[in-house]
């Protein structure tokens, strides 16, 4: 994974060497004067440096230049080291030594690095697919990932239902889910799994409705369609609490819709609401 530099906290930070640096020196590195006030840096963000680049006298001095990275500022010092960055070499640096803090290829192509891995050079980001996200709360609240695509990801969370989000796209707070349709069989099995809207064509006299993978505190929506033959009956599960306390009837008009809710109140149990009905 691309990792980013921090930059100074001024242009054209320059410094000199307190004391030698050795080739194995990753604790510390000590200046003429203080860096508190030029320099940041920390575990995560780096910040980069630049010894011997050029002599005191502004000469290029290639053979002697090396990046070290730092992960601490306190005082005079840097602290944190790891030596030989950019294709340099860890080496001795003589006291008096130039120091450097300017973005450089180390650092530009640091950037370029952590851009590139999830954006395009356009700067849209890149397609996510087939993306396994476990234990992740998607904060509607904030809109993250407001108008991103999620292609063939599966969201796992402990707390709550695990949906399969199959093209799912999210649309300001909110994402438009598949829709199971499919043609009525003898049985037909509506997968609280795979998606919180099914559609179901009525082709059989009686379809008997069963649910798979329920989890308590889910609600989903169905759409019961008459084909072009009409008349057609289901059998809700016998675990389902009505509104009203009676099982509705189904609209018989050839290619009528009726829509209903449903929430699972526990393990097998539901309730149940006619949302349409005849449309």
């Amino acid at each position: 994974m691309a990792n980013l530099y921090n930059v100074p906290l001024k242009n054209a930070v320059q410094k000199v060497l307190q004391n030698i640096l050795t080739t194995g020196e990753t604790s510390t590195i000590t200046f003429t004067t203080s860096v508190t006030s030029d320099l940041q840096a920390s575990s995560t963000i780096p910040g980069i440096l630049v010894v011997d680049r050029v002599d005191v006298n502004g000469n290029l001095t290639p053979a002697l230049t090396e990046y070290i990275s730092f992960t601490g500022v306190s005082g005079s010092t840097v602290t944190g080291l790891t030596r030989g960055l950019g294709g340099t070499t860890a080496q001795d640096h003589s006291i008096g030594a130039i120091v450097e803090f300017v973005p450089d290829v180390v650092w530009g192509d640091a950037l370029n690095d952590v851009i590139t891995e999830q954006h395009n050079a356009d700067g849209t980001h890149k397609t996510l697919a087939n993306i396994s996200l476990a234990s992740v709360t998607l904060n509607y609240a904030t809109g993250v990932l407001v108008g991103a695509s999620l292609a063939s990801t599966t969201l796992t969370n402990s707390t709550s239902y695990a949906p399969s989000l199959v093209s799912a796209t999210m649309v300001n707070r909110a994402y438009i889910p598949v829709e199971q349709k499919f043609i009525s069989t003898a049985t037909s099995t509506f997968d609280w799994a795979y998606s919180n809207i099914h559609s179901l064509t009525l082709s059989n006299a009686t379809t008997t409705l069963s649910f798979a993978n329920p989890v308590s505190g889910q609600a989903i929506i169905t759409r019961l369609t008459q084909d072009s033959t009409g008349g057609r009956r289901v059998v809700f599960p016998s675990t389902i609490l009505w509104a009203g306390g009676t099982t509705p009837t189904l609209a018989s008009t050839a290619s009528k819709t009726d829509l209903f809710g449903f929430l699972c109140t526990a393990s097998g149990y539901y309730d149940g609401v006619i949302v349409g009905s005849n449309l």
